[in-house]
């Protein structure tokens, strides 16, 4: 069974390098992949609290939804930033199969979950509310 280490420090690299070692020596071949788990960027939070959310709510308010902001993060929250899992059972004779979602926090987020997270709301606005959403590097025309 393969393992999945997520490594922060110099401490629990230990961990991986013993368990490496111990498949080598055992004869077993592995494989290695380094990547970057980058958290979410104070810029990426601030546009989408600063300019993001007030443009969505405004939207949802003109369709006749009175919502905070928190209210509105939470919504969004459940609609494109969440985890999925099915959930199965047997119950008369009949077998059931439901996806369960589940909305996830942004303060775990790494900056590419981030960034696909904006790129899904930001299309969704524009098309289901008719809401414009400038860039973060764009002046917002007010």
């Amino acid at each position: 069974m393969a393992k999945t280490y997520e490594i922060a420090c110099q401490r629990e690299l230990n961990g991986l390098y013993l368990d490496a070692l111990a498949a080598l020596k055992k004869g077993r071949a592995l494989r290695a992949e380094i990547k970057s788990l980058a958290s979410k960027t104070t810029a990426q939070l601030g546009w989408y609290w600063g300019v993001v959310l007030p443009r969505v709510q405004q939207g949802l308010e003109e369709q006749g939804n009175e919502l905070s902001l928190a209210e509105v993060n939470a919504f969004l929250n459940d609609k494109f930033f969440f985890t999925q899992k099915t959930v199965c059972w047997k119950a008369g004779g009949n077998e059931f199969v439901q996806a369960v979602r589940t909305p996830r926090s942004k303060s775990g987020a790494s900056k590419d979950e981030m960034s696909a997270f904006l790129d899904k709301l930001i299309r969704w606005a524009a098309q289901d509310l008719g809401v414009f959403i400038p860039s973060p590097d764009e002046e917002p025309p007010f």
